[in-house]
């Protein structure tokens, strides 16, 4: 009959088809919305950390003048694009004229900019914490991407979600410093990479790695680490003829890799030069160890003579011209020389000054949700049970790059001495992540036949939204559960969790239970000028000050905890009567005893 066709019902396995088709292209978009939203939970309400400050201004700088002197404690291209927002506002103070511009002293520089209307720079500050959250939700984007493009829907949909709701990648992205840079620049370094060794993204390859491990290089010194990381890992599939080597001869296969090392190279070299707008470069060895160096706190020890202790420039001939900037090589002698002092932070319970071999594995440990931990186990499993017909040749060379590079890098963090926090680590955890999927995919197949184990999978998955959900919006604060939460992971680490965020939460509680008179120690000249800007009173509470009875006091988890022995004694074995988010405690000091 006319018109039976379009009376016909439609097909419901189409239906359901549909719906899947629609879910599986929308799923992406929400997740990634959800991240942005838990990213700007409250992060106004977080005062600005003793970091910030100078990541900030370096950024400001970078736009406002082609002299590169201040960007050597990090190299500049995280800072730059988190200042886009703010560099060219008008009324922004130069850089250039602070009377420490001379001398390259960051810090000094940055107390000098934010002093001149403190409001107003506290208000640049969290636009530009805004970009730093939309460089967190581009790595989650592209780990979206990259996870699809070697393994297809289901397993993009999983890493998207173990990045975009992990705790402490948000908390990470709600920060103006270089870590969560750092952690983008790192897994477009290495998934690049992966993508070029398949010998399956076509000739532009080549370029997309050098570009993306030359951001690396100008994000963070530690980026440096990936030239020999992926180098060694090159050289070995070279040598196992793999991926894009695969079926050439010996000669073919290291003469191709050998040329594109070159290429890499020239370019790794144009990337560092060009951020660094070409400032001072080309020097040579005898102009570089006589140049004035920068002045703040760890150079001063060396009066002049870092480069001679720490540069690798050292060895080589005076005459012998450097083609990369000297700020750049300063950074690296400087990063060099304060790994060499150590650092003074807070682990298992006990004051550290010389890193510990195993703190990088604790902290990524207890600082990853649960579902990662798990999946990343199960993977490790899987591939034991196989450990018979075991080959490298069954491993798919993505996994070969990002476990060989996140394995690496944790060997060399592991050596360092600067125990600073999770932060230090961001680089590891996108490869984390999207290993965890690749476990997840495996498990899935392997689980085809039953339902309930797929949903259990699923769930698995979808508790990192639940972790995210209870850690909000204190996201730094968090450690998963099977450390106890926050219980059990404030007795193995402080120094990343009370970072100065919390001051605005105190004096909120100050004022509205009227805490006065107040004791506070402040910390630092940014965190007091932060303090002041609430115009809370208060009076300076040092190492040995005697408060006046019936008076409060306001002591940071951190300073109780790695201070002198001699200090705060009275206050070591109390519990604190408030304590702000964990990280501020506050002690009432009791009154004294009235006369009869």
């Amino acid at each position: 009959m006319i018109g039976q066709d379009a009376a016909t019902p439609a097909d419901p396995a189409a239906f359901r088809r549909n719906v899947a088709s629609w879910t599986a292209r929308l799923a992406p978009f929400a997740i990634l919305i959800a991240m942005l939203g838990l990213l700007q939970w409250g992060y106004r309400d977080d005062s600005p950390t003793e970091d910030e400050w100078a990541h900030t201004t370096r950024g400001i700088a970078w736009w406002q003048t082609s002299d590169m002197r201040l960007n050597y404690a990090h190299p500049p291209l995280g800072n730059a694009i988190a200042a886009i927002p703010i560099a060219l506002m008008p009324g922004n103070a130069h850089v250039t004229s602070s009377r420490h511009w001379k001398d390259a002293n960051i810090g000094r520089v940055a107390l000098d900019y934010i002093e001149q209307d403190y409001a107003r720079a506290r208000e640049q500050l969290f636009r530009a914490r805004r970009m730093i959250m939309l460089m967190a939700a581009a790595l989650a984007a592209y780990v979206w991407f990259w996870s699809r493009w070697f393994w297809g829907e289901r397993a993009a949909l999983v890493a998207l979600v173990l990045v975009a709701l992990n705790p402490t990648i948000i908390a990470q992205g709600r920060y103006v410093t270089t870590d969560l840079p750092a952690g983008l620049a790192t897994m477009l370094a290495v998934g690049e990479f992966a993508r070029y060794a398949s010998g399956r993204a076509g000739r532009w390859s080549l370029v997309t790695m050098t570009l993306a491990i030359g951001a690396a290089a100008v994000t963070k010194y530690s980026g440096l680490l990936l030239v020999p990381i992926l180098g060694a890992i090159g050289v070995f599939l070279a040598a196992t003829g793999r991926g894009r080597f695969e079926g050439k001869p010996a000669a073919r296969r290291f003469g191709e890799l050998g040329l594109h090392v070159l290429v890499a190279g020239v370019g790794l070299l144009l990337v560092i030069n060009a951020v660094y707008k070409f400032d001072d470069t080309g020097m040579s060895v005898r102009d570089i160890l006589a140049a004035p160096e920068p002045q703040y706190p760890v150079s001063a020890r060396y009066k002049q003579q870092l480069m001679e202790k720490h540069s690798l420039v050292r060895f080589l001939p005076a005459g012998l011209r450097i083609p990369l900037p000297y700020t750049y090589l300063f950074g690296t002698a400087a990063v060099t020389a304060l790994n060499a002092g150590g650092f003074t932070s807070y682990f298992l319970g006990e004051v550290v000054r010389i890193g510990h071999w195993a703190y990088f594995p604790v902290m990524l440990l207890i600082k990853n949700p649960p579902a990662t931990l798990l999946l990343l186990l199960a993977g490790a499993a899987l591939a034991l049970r196989r450990a018979r017909a075991f080959s490298m040749r069954s491993v798919p060379v993505e996994v070969i790059a990002t476990g060989g590079t996140a394995l690496l890098l944790l060997a060399s963090f592991m050596r360092a001495n600067l125990n600073m926090g999770i932060r230090h680590a961001m680089p590891i955890m996108p490869l984390l992540a999207v290993l965890a999927a690749r476990a997840f995919d495996r498990l899935w197949a392997l689980a085809s036949s039953r339902r309930l184990a797929q949903l259990a999978l699923t769930g698995l998955v979808g508790s990192t939204a639940l972790s995210a959900l209870l850690a909000a919006p204190h996201f730094l604060g968090y450690f998963n559960l099977f450390v106890g939460g926050a219980l059990g992971g404030y007795k193995i680490s402080i120094y990343g969790e009370d970072w100065g965020q919390d001051r605005a939460a105190l004096a909120k509680y100050a004022k509205e239970h009227d805490i006065q008179p107040l004791y506070y120690n402040y910390q630092s000249e940014t965190r007091r000028i932060e303090w002041e800007y609430f115009r809370v009173p208060y009076q300076r509470f040092g190492c040995e000050t005697v408060p006046k009875p019936g008076s409060w006091v306001a002591l940071h988890a951190l300073t109780l905890k790695t201070s002198p022995a001699k200090c705060y004694k009275k206050l070591r074995d109390r519990e604190p009567d408030v304590k702000i988010n964990n990280h501020i405690y506050l002690y009432r000091i009791p009154p004294a005893p009235t006369k009869r």
